[in-house]
C-alpha cells in the first residue's frame, strides 16, 4: 500500500461510516470526532508509507501532578492486550500531560473498517477509564479552541 492507496482507504472508511471529517495539517491526513459518554475523542488517520497511522486523543489533558496515576493506568491498559497502544506525553503547558492511543494498519491486517472501529472502541474504553480515575476538576484541562 502506498500513500495514495492509504488515502483511498481512509476516504472509503470515513464515507462508509458517514463520518463528518476534516483535512488535517499533513498531506492526506483526515480527522474526525467521536462523541463518547465521557467526552469527545479526536481521531486522526494518516497514510504513512505502506501503512495508515491511527491516533486518538481526548479533548482534555490531565493534571501533571497526577501523571504517575495516569501512567500506571496506561501501562496496565497496554498490558491487557488492547487494540491500540497508549502513551503519556508532555504538554506545552507544564501543568498538564496528554494521552494518545495509536495503532498502525497495514494491508495484511485485513479490512480497514473493522480494524479502525476496534481501535476507536479500544480508545473509548481507555479514555473512559482515565476519566473515572482522574476526574475532571476544572476547564483548565480542556483543549483550547484555536478557531
Amino acid at each position: 500500500m502506498n500513500t495514495v492507496i492509504g488515502a483511498e482507504v481512509i476516504e472509503g472508511y470515513v464515507n462508509s461510516r458517514s463520518v463528518r471529517h476534516f483535512c488535517g495539517h499533513h498531506d492526506d491526513e483526515v480527522f474526525f470526532f467521536v462523541n463518547a459518554y465521557h467526552g469527545r475523542l479526536h481521531v486522526h488517520l494518516q497514510p504513512s508509507g505502506s501503512a495508515v497511522q491511527i491516533s486518538i486523543t481526548a479533548e482534555r489533558y490531565y493534571p501533571a501532578e497526577q501523571r504517575a496515576g495516569v501512567a500506571a493506568l496506561v501501562q496496565q491498559w497496554n498490558g491487557a492486550g488492547t487494540h491500540a497502544t497508549a502513551t503519556v506525553f508532555p504538554s506545552s503547558d507544564p501543568r498538564l500531560v496528554g494521552v494518545v492511543a495509536e495503532r498502525r494498519y497495514r494491508a495484511t491486517d485485513g479490512d480497514f473498517g473493522p480494524f479502525a472501529d476496534q481501535t476507536v472502541q479500544s480508545a473509548i474504553d481507555l479514555f473512559g477509564r482515565l476519566g473515572a480515575v482522574v476526574p475532571l476538576s476544572s476547564d483548565d484541562t480542556r483543549l483550547l479552541d484555536a478557531g
